[in-house]
């Protein structure tokens, strides 16, 4: 958790920070639905656009449907 003490994150560190994979948020930035900049050749991601982009609906979550039960009973040995 050592991205509260430092402004700029590296990608690793706003994976850690969003609680998302190096994937997703590789595809994010080729879309342009993350705010980011580079220094050099390397992204970097500033905390308080971050916490502002969440803030706006950046991150949306998907609920799922409940999963569907079977309505039978188990048997177990030699019953």
């Amino acid at each position: 958790m050592f991205f509260y003490f430092t402004k700029h994150m590296t990608v690793k560190m706003a994976c850690e920070y969003l609680k998302v994979s190096r994937s997703t948020l590789g595809e994010w930035m080729k879309k342009g639905k993350i705010p980011f900049s580079k220094i050099g050749r390397s992204p970097r991601f500033d905390r308080d656009e971050l916490d502002q982009w969440i803030k706006s609906g950046g991150i949306k979550t998907v609920e799922l449907p409940p999963i569907p039960t079977l309505n039978r009973k188990v048997r177990y040995g030699n019953n």
